[in-house]
């Protein structure tokens, strides 16, 4: 199968108590296209083998045509937070016109002010091998 390589994302993070100096965090970080239908929203996301789902920023629903109120939902948990609402859809993923393929999306409050999506277990790590080389600076996805 075709590897996509992908070089990690640099994040310079500000000074804090912790770390006086500051200091540069590196992500697995990957743009794509959300489709719903005729509407679609390119983004980013964090490649994140941690999330038990894919999950995007409630605020991406309205680009794509969907709506809140009509959506199955659950509560969900993450650092510092728990039983925050999670509304979900069937939508498709353009990976950079490399593969498209469907997946049970959450969207949800909790990912609003990072404003990056998160591809999880579910619907993304079930479908794809994924290697991480934090050494080389490169992630790559088995295709």
């Amino acid at each position: 199968m075709p590897k996509y390589s992908v070089p990690y994302a640099v994040f310079p993070l500000p000074p804090s108590p912790a770390f006086p100096q500051g200091r540069v965090a590196h992500r697995p970080l990957l743009r794509l296209t959300l489709v719903n239908g005729p509407n679609s929203l390119a983004c980013y996301t964090i490649v994140d083998s941690g999330a038990d789902n894919c999950a995007f920023p409630l605020s991406f629903t309205k680009a794509l045509g969907l709506d809140p109120l009509a959506a199955p939902h659950e509560g969900t948990s993450g650092v510092g937070s728990y039983n925050v609402p999670t509304y979900f859809w069937n939508l498709e993923i353009d990976l950079q016109g490399l593969t498209r393929f469907p997946v049970f999306a959450g969207f949800t409050p909790g990912l609003d002010q990072l404003g990056l999506g998160l591809l999880g277990q579910s619907g993304f790590f079930d479908r794809f091998n994924i290697s991480f080389n934090l050494r080389q600076g490169i992630f790559e996805i088995e295709i």
